[in-house]
């Protein structure tokens, strides 16, 4: 028992957080091959492993170029993210080599003084989005959040099983990180909003866990999102209210799209409070 307290302690919080989706991915394996039966699993599946083996060989070719110092482990956690948000269903070869070269041109060199601008995941399909509304052809990365949705028959009852590793990676993960304030925030507002303007009546429990995923998993990303409880407030209600205005003009993918914005303003502030405090102290 000891020892697995020491290891517990030794763990990063990227350890965690790369466990709770690890724990996302083996549930909705389960939750594939128990609905759809054995061939929708298997295809799940080899989708999966052609994802991981193709975001590898194009981190390691960054890595070369780029950065020998970045650590695979940052590549499995944004792979798994992209396989849990987007379709597996009908995948275009294209579109999906088009959100790893994303993905990875944001983590290795959209930067500014070493400081990413953009969440890597955020600016892969929120760029891919844009680009795809530019050139119709490429087709809109497919965001379904079928990874995170879910649900097993459990005593006769259809229970929504993603949600239990979800709270607990906004009670461990977020507060291990000290972004309680940011999520909650965020969830909070986004379930007001969604009420109130009937978002998910057609399904709420959908609803549900997009938003507190987005909230345990997205939002929270350490290099681009505040760290003041104050601004974690402002962050998290300022990108509900830009996703609900994204989804009110119909913009594909709003949740994301509106983060990337979000990551985008966000960048600008702190630079402009780094100028104003080298004015202040010359």
């Amino acid at each position: 028992m000891n020892k697995l307290k020491e290891i517990f302690k030794k763990l990063t919080a990227y350890d965690h957080f790369l466990v709770f989706l690890i724990i996302l991915f083996v549930l909705k394996i389960v939750d594939v091959f128990s609905d759809n039966g054995l061939e929708a699993g298997l295809h799940f599946l080899q989708m999966g492993i052609a994802l991981f083996a193709i975001s590898s060989i194009v981190f390691f070719a960054f890595r070369h170029l780029f950065d020998k110092k970045k650590k695979y482990q940052h590549a499995l956690i944004s792979t798994f993210l992209i396989l849990l948000m987007l379709s597996h269903e009908n995948p275009e070869p294209i579109r999906g080599l088009l959100v790893i070269l994303l993905l990875y041109l944001s983590k290795f060199t959209i930067k500014y003084k070493k400081q990413n601008i953009f969440n890597p995941v955020v600016f892969a399909i929120g760029m891919a989005t844009i680009l795809a509304i530019i050139i119709p052809e490429l087709g809109i990365p497919p965001l379904d959040w079928s990874g995170i949705d879910i649900r097993f028959n459990i005593a006769g009852t259809i229970f929504p099983i993603a949600i239990v590793p979800i709270i607990l990676s906004i009670i461990f993960n977020v507060g291990r990180i000290k972004k309680h304030s940011l999520a909650l925030s965020f969830i909070i507002s986004s379930l007001i909003f969604g009420l109130f303007l009937q978002t998910y009546d057609h399904d709420p429990i959908s609803y549900v866990l997009i938003t507190g995923f987005i909230g345990a998993a997205i939002l929270i990303e350490p290099k681009t999102s505040p760290i003041k409880t104050q601004e974690q407030i402002i962050y998290g209600v300022s990108i509900a209210c830009m996703y609900f205005a994204l989804t009110y003009i119909n913009l594909p993918n709003a949740p994301i799209t509106g983060l990337m914005v979000g990551n985008a303003l966000y960048f600008l502030y702190k630079q402009k409070k780094v100028t104003k405090y080298k004015y202040e102290n010359n």
